[in-house]
C-alpha cells in the first residue's frame, strides 16, 4: 500500500514539477494584412537581452537567425536561465512591404499575453482581427500601394 501510494504521489510530483524544467517556446509569425495569409522564408532575428552581471547559459547564442516556414512561422525555445528581454527584427525587403518590423519586448509579457506589430496605414478594424496567442509575437505587413512603389526609388535615400 504504501509503495503504490508513493508512486503514485511521485508521478504526481514529477507531471507537476516538468512544464518548469522545459524551455519556453515562443513563435514569431509574419502576415499580410491585406488578406490575412502568411508570409513565408522571411528572415527574422531575435536577440536575447540579459542584463549585465545576469547569469547566460553556456553554449547558447543568444542571437538568433530563423526563417518564417510555410505558415509564416518561426519557432524557437528560450534557453535556462531566460532573459528578462528579448528583441526581434522580420527583415522584410522595403520596396515591396511596409512593416513595424521591430520589438522589443519583456519575455514574461510575451508569454502571458503575445505582442502584435503593426505597421502605420493599417486600419483599426483590420488590426482589430489580429490577435497574438501567448508565446507568440505577430508581425503585420503591408504591401506597399502603387504609389508607394512608384516613389519608393525617390524617398528612399
Amino acid at each position: 500500500m504504501n509503495i503504490s501510494c508513493f508512486r503514485y504521489l511521485a508521478s504526481f510530483l514529477l507531471l507537476w514539477v516538468e512544464p518548469f524544467c522545459l524551455a519556453q517556446a515562443l513563435t514569431i509569425r509574419v502576415i499580410n494584412a491585406v488578406d490575412g495569409r502568411p508570409l513565408q522564408k522571411q528572415k527574422v532575428s531575435v536577440s536575447l537581452l540579459y542584463e549585465k552581471g545576469e547569469r547566460t547559459p553556456p553554449r547558447y547564442d543568444t542571437t538568433l537567425s530563423l526563417e518564417t516556414d510555410v505558415n509564416g512561422e518561426a519557432h524557437f525555445r528560450l534557453p535556462d536561465p531566460a532573459p528578462a528581454h528579448l528583441s526581434a527584427q522580420v527583415h522584410l525587403p522595403s520596396e515591396h512591404w511596409r512593416c513595424g518590423c521591430g520589438i522589443l519586448a519583456v519575455i514574461q509579457d510575451l508569454i502571458q499575453k503575445g505582442a502584435v506589430e503593426l505597421p502605420g496605414g493599417v486600419s483599426k478594424k483590420s488590426a482589430a482581427s489580429v490577435k497574438a496567442a501567448p508565446g507568440e509575437i505577430v508581425f503585420v505587413a503591408r504591401p506597399l500601394s502603387f504609389f508607394e512603389r512608384l516613389l519608393y526609388p525617390f524617398v528612399k535615400g
